[in-house]
């Protein structure tokens, strides 16, 4: 049986880290270990042979339904979420969260859920935040936190949002991850009598009930998904900000922010580009002998004004999009 759960998460820079995680874990680790690295959906993972090699724990890709063994790592396969139920892994090609799949966030809540005060999260180098809201709802299930030191991380972003999500969670120096995490799983954990762990909500699916079912989600909020542009729900596990669309598109509240900022460069790039087509077909009707409908300085004067307009609007993406 298994009582204690050590779940990672990593992006940009986090390789190192946790190879060093992993090759201090001891071979009787009393725990499960799943692990979540951002990779894109085509990679071809090598990332379980590479930690295999270590340390003593044994790493494999994570099978939907596999059962979870003390002192072996599950790693999660790229284009798919890894989630916990009860003591098996769950795997789905749900709707992406934070623009990752997989995402640091579900493997956090589903591990909450499943074993709260067993859980050890552990959030390294990576940009963005993923994970920070996943941590604050472990956190809130009395689960341990561990950071990598920000100072250490090549990217920084994911620790620093991790420790701002979650104020007991414990800042640690990178060659110091394994013993803080082996000394955090020793212990029973201390669940009182009685008592079981709420179900949380299982975001990373599509909800069943229709964009009217609110209750898992959230509440409503005037923002769309930059996904798939349908209507969002507000969460505050833990007083962190997290977003939530109907068909499950999750998103912290920085990475929406880093999406929004994309959807309006973008579309500042598409109003250009079709005022530099309307000059375009200005000029090509210029061109003709005799021009048609109107006459060629009209065409060419309205060729002008569309590319003018159109630099102008160019400018605006040059503009630093922050407030």
């Amino acid at each position: 049986m298994v009582d204690r759960l050590v779940v990672v998460g990593a992006s940009a820079g986090g390789i190192g880290p946790l190879q060093t995680l992993v090759a201090g874990l001891p071979a009787d680790l009393p725990a499960a270990v799943l692990v979540v690295v951002h990779l894109p959906a085509t990679a071809d993972s090598h990332l379980p042979a590479l930690l295999s090699r270590c340390g003593p724990l044994p790493a494999s890709p994570a099978l939907d339904g596999q059962r979870l063994t003390p002192g072996a790592i599950l790693v999660a396969p790229p284009d798919h979420h890894l989630t916990v139920r009860g003591e098996r892994v769950r795997l789905t090609r749900g709707p992406r969260e934070n623009r990752q799949r997989p995402a640091v966030d579900p493997l956090f809540r589903s591990a909450a859920a499943a074993f709260g005060p067993g859980v050890v999260a552990v959030v390294l180098s990576g940009a963005l935040d993923d994970g920070a809201v996943g941590a604050a709802v472990v956190a809130a299930q009395d689960g341990a936190v561990v950071v990598q030191d920000p100072a250490e991380a090549r990217v920084s972003a994911m620790p620093r949002a991790a420790l701002a999500a979650v104020r007991r969670a414990r800042r640690v120096a990178t060659a110091d991850l394994a013993a803080v995490v082996t000394g955090l799983v020793r212990p029973t954990p201390p669940v009182p009598d009685g008592l079981s762990q709420p179900d949380l909500p299982d975001r990373s699916s599509t909800m069943k009930d229709g964009p009217t079912a609110v209750t898992d989600l959230g509440s409503p909020t005037a923002l769309g998904c930059p996904e798939c542009q349908g209507g969002m729900y507000e969460t505050t596990p833990d007083s962190t900000v997290s977003y939530t669309c109907h068909v499950g598109h999750g998103w912290s509240a920085q990475t929406l922010l880093d999406a929004q900022h994309q959807a309006v460069e973008g579309a500042i790039y598409n109003a250009a580009s079709k005022l530099l087509e309307i000059a375009a077909v200005h000029r090509r009707l210029a061109e003709l002998d005799p021009p048609q409908p109107g006459n060629r300085e009209e065409h060419l004067r309205a060729a002008e004004r569309a590319e003018e307009r159109a630099q102008r609007v160019q400018q605006l993406a040059a503009e630093d999009p922050q407030p």
